[in-house]
């Protein structure tokens, strides 16, 4: 199926597109009867039919809880489902931390314990790991998780019960705010740019750097993160007075043929072409553009993170897409020979210096005893809670201090991704922001 409409607050509709608007009004409706319909009271069972199972959380091979004198923090990251390579990678940049911490003397002469929760990619599955680590687990404090979705359900825990929660790539910006009451979630840490953040900055390139007036928008509906990085780069882009103009199209989850929408970002005659989606879907629609001759400057945002990005296909001119970080060549390389395996993007390199924010939060609280790791917990999580609000640090990924949301205060990596007779190569372009 292909979809795709011109945005109507960013310029007027010309009279071939006005039919889409209609087209996109029958899916909505669609989409909307779909879900009312999921919201009604389910029926009464039948006299003797099967009670349907309950969904039990997936969690593989739960942690060691017992008090051995360390200093306890969990790692809620998942390793089954659509996010689990992510998390696995996660998982291995806080391992890499814990190590090198323990190996410097731990805190306060305290080992860390890296209590690993390796979940499915179900908001359920994060959720019910969050409770374990809170109330079985006693840690002190939460590294995750990576997809915003399962943070969100981790800070739901954290809020409530008083944990720290540092999450290491969620950008979604309603993470360290609850959305219900508008308040902050003052236990709730992030160590990458919120979505809002990234979407002005990748605005703000395609303005300066690529001297865009003409840029279209392909996302994917339903899919939180790509609308909401294509709502805040359009807000960020769009200034008729000034020349700059958008035009927003989308796909549906699970589609891969993208040449109807192609052919109407050809109609629009973008200059620039921004696509919040993943690197999969980037490839596909690159592809793709290149076969029907529609060649706009390609641009993305850290979704694109992978060396498998325009591997089967790609643009002919080079593309840009933003990142969390610059990956260092010795932590690449350390993380290859560790574990036997590229690290994608700034996955693993975040989780260290999420684990390393909350050891230098431990370092400036009180040095706690046995009781203060036990019974005393909630007064010891309270201090690191404190103590994290207040960090500065220089992190693998750069300065790490956080803002009165608990959001760190730092810009954004562009990484060019130039074509090449041996296969496309990635460089840092430069940052966007303080660094």
């Amino acid at each position: 199926m292909g979809v795709a409409r011109p945005s109507s607050q960013i310029e007027a509709d010309p009279p071939r597109l006005r039919w889409l608007f209609v087209i996109r009004g029958l899916v909505v409706a669609l989409f909307a009867a779909a879900s009312l319909a999921g919201c009604r009271a389910p029926a009464a069972p039948r006299a003797g039919a099967p009670v349907p199972e309950q969904v039990e959380p997936v969690l593989v091979s739960p942690p060691d809880v017992r008090f051995d004198g360390s200093i306890r923090i969990a790692s809620i990251f998942p390793t089954v489902g659509r996010y689990a390579l992510s998390g696995q990678q996660s998982h291995n940049g806080a391992r890499m931390a814990i190590a090198d911490i323990n190996a410097a003397g731990g805190v306060h002469g305290r080992r860390l314990k890296l209590m690993e929760y390796r979940t499915g990619s179900y908001f359920v599955d994060a959720r019910h790991a969050a409770l374990l680590a809170v109330e079985e687990g006693q840690a002190v404090a939460i590294i995750g998780s990576n997809a915003s979705s399962l943070s969100e359900a981790i800070a739901g825990i954290a809020d409530t019960r008083g944990v720290v929660q540092v999450s290491n790539v969620s950008t979604a910006d309603d993470l360290t705010w609850d959305p219900v009451t508008g308040r902050d979630r003052p236990y709730v840490f992030r160590v990458c740019p919120s979505d809002v953040v990234m979407g002005r900055s990748l605005a703000d390139f395609a303005r300066d750097d690529l001297h865009a007036r003409r840029v279209a928008i392909l996302y994917e509906v339903g899919r939180s993160y790509s609308a909401k990085l294509a709502r805040s780069f359009a807000a960020a882009f769009v200034d008729p007075a000034k020349g700059r103009v958008a035009a927003e199209f989308f796909y549906l989850p699970l589609e891969t043929d993208f040449r109807n929408q192609l052919r109407e970002v050809a109609a629009f005659r973008a200059d620039v072409l921004f696509l919040p989606g993943s690197f999969t879907d980037a490839t596909l629609i690159a592809d793709q553009a290149e076969r029907l001759g529609i060649r706009p400057t390609l641009l993305g945002g850290d979704a694109w993170s992978n060396r498998l990005l325009f591997k089967r296909g790609g643009p002919t001119r080079t593309a840009y897409h933003s990142d969390h970080c610059a990956p260092p060549a010795a932590f690449l390389e350390r993380y290859r020979r560790e574990f036997g395996a590229e690290s994608d993007g700034c996955r693993a390199i975040l989780s260290y210096d999420a684990v390393q924010a909350v050891a230098a939060a431990l370092r400036a609280a009180p040095a706690p005893s046995d009781a203060d790791l036990t019974s005393g917990l909630a007064q010891t999580r309270d201090r690191a809670r404190h103590a994290l609000a207040a960090v500065s640090f220089e992190g693998i990924a750069g300065r790490i201090r956080f803002d009165e949301h608990g959001d760190v205060r730092r810009g954004v990596a562009m990484i060019a991704v130039e074509p090449g007779p041996s296969g496309p190569q990635s460089r840092v372009y430069g940052w966007l922001g303080a660094h």
